[in-house]
């Protein structure tokens, strides 16, 4: 009887084990160096603030959060995160100039530059980070049904 208690337990605990998968989420910061005076794009596992601590501190580096996605897996053994998800069908292209449709929002109205594009599948839509360069280098991320395509300035 303790027998086939014992081998019941260990395909339970087998059947389980199979089924559990890692998964993570990953990020693209936009890191300022503040002794240097460089900055430069990370995609890591680490949020802003633990990214901050481990690469030098917060008098040395400031770090931004551009992007973020869902990731499978692990990072053991120093393992680079997944790759930012490709866009799925994008109205629009990294370079365009867009004009902000999001009403009741400060930057509703502003006309600024895709720099990044991505499908977030648990949002099940496209997300694009866009830089409004005369408002001091702005940056924000907005779903493609609160952009439309801007007219070409002269």
């Amino acid at each position: 009887m303790k027998f086939k208690s014992t081998c019941l337990l260990l395909f339970i605990l087998l059947i389980i084990s199979h089924s559990a998968h890692a998964e993570y989420r990953a990020y693209l910061l936009e890191i300022y160096d503040h002794i240097d005076r460089k900055k430069w794009d990370a995609v890591t596992g680490f949020p802003p603030d633990q990214y901050i601590l481990t690469h030098g501190g917060g008098n040395r580096l400031s770090a931004f959060l551009k992007a973020t996605w869902h990731c499978f897996g692990d990072t053991a053994g120093y393992q680079q995160p997944c790759p930012m998800p490709k866009p799925k069908n994008p109205s629009f292209k990294k370079g365009d100039q867009v004009k902000i449709t999001l009403g009741k929002h400060v930057t509703e109205g502003w006309i600024g530059i895709i720099e990044i594009i991505l499908y977030r599948s648990d949002l099940k839509s496209n997300i694009y980070g866009v830089r409004f360069g005369e408002k001091r280098k702005l940056y924000n991320r907005y779903y493609e049904f609160n952009l439309e395509k801007a007219e070409a300035e002269n």
